[in-house]
């Protein structure tokens, strides 16, 4: 007797309650499940499923085998996963998530290259501010801001998540530089829609922490379109430090610094950029070549 063939036919039928329903998905005949099933009760010596003519359910014995088989064969299933994978250069589906901006700035142009060099890997990429669960399996890598990494996963700091207040120098000749906290009430402010609220500003002062008073010009969930706008001349915008490079270097915006404030996002401990992934996964080449790549490529680029 074919002793895991039979017990993967059992955890099928016990799964879908029929026979006929895992004959389905399997591709086999029904009846060589049935023998199949009932050569490995014979063997066993106990009764697995009670048969009627319209529905298989477990026996108390067949809940207890169950229970036991199926952690098992999946550890099977993955060691078998695991060699050959070895064996091969990185292949497969890949199912990474970002953060919308971080990873269109970021992680899009990185994928391009590590697909050119692993051509055989499949990358499923969702930018996306909702997060993912990485013990759930819904995803691979994910690739998040924030200041307490998840105690069951590997993180991996990319960059520091500072913000940075920005304007052109066409609006700061129109409307001043603004050197204090209430300098800010008379200036046109660029703000990030979060999932679900708009994120308003905050300050850090010697007496603490107090809310950012401003008139909005634009609300917008894509940074990148806040960038442009300050870059137009629209407003002042708060944005991560990685986000706005370029534009520093080239003179497109120019950095302000208040007298008596530092302006963040959050009142959290400073959060930073993280590459995340669950540690048994590395052993996979699909996720070590992948995770390898894109820690160097991408805390280079966000580096510069």
């Amino acid at each position: 007797m074919d002793r895991l063939r039979a017990i993967n036919y059992f955890i099928k039928v016990a799964e879908l309650g029929s026979f006929t329903a895992a004959a389905r998905v399997i591709g086999v005949p029904a009846s060589s499940i049935s023998r199949r099933i009932q050569d490995l009760e014979s063997d066993l010596g106990v009764s697995l499923l009670l048969r009627t003519t319209r529905v298989v359910r477990l026996t108390e014995l067949g809940n207890f085998y169950l229970e036991h088989v199926r952690s098992g064969v999946k550890t099977l299933d993955y060691a078998q996963d695991l060699i050959k994978d070895r064996a091969a250069s990185p292949s497969g589906l890949l199912r990474i998530t970002a953060t919308p901006g971080f990873g269109g700035v970021f992680l899009i142009p990185a994928v391009r290259l590590l697909r050119r060099k692993y051509p055989d890997l499949v990358v499923d990429v969702e930018l996306t501010e909702q997060l993912s669960d990485l013990a759930g399996n819904e995803v691979d890598i994910a690739i998040r801001a924030t200041a307490e990494p998840p105690d069951r996963a590997i993180a991996k700091k990319l960059t520091d998540e500072t913000y940075v207040l920005v304007a052109s120098k066409t609006y700061l000749e129109e409307y001043g530089t603004p050197e204090t906290l209430s300098d800010l009430q008379r200036h046109k402010t660029l703000l990030y829609r979060g999932p679900g609220r708009i994120i308003y500003w905050q300050a850090k002062t010697d007496e603490g922490w107090v809310d950012v008073l401003s008139s909005p010009a634009f609300i917008s969930n894509i940074g990148a379109e806040l960038v442009a706008e300050a870059v137009d001349g629209t407003g002042l915008a708060l944005v991560p430090k990685w986000g706005v490079t370029n534009q520093l270097n080239n003179g497109e915006l120019v950095a302000i610094s208040l007298q008596d404030a530092e302006l963040s996002l959050t009142r959290r401990a400073s959060p930073g950029i993280y590459l995340l992934y669950h540690k048994p996964k590395y052993r996979l080449n699909k996720i070590k070549a992948t995770v390898d790549f894109l820690f160097n490529e991408l805390t280079m680029r966000s580096s510069h």
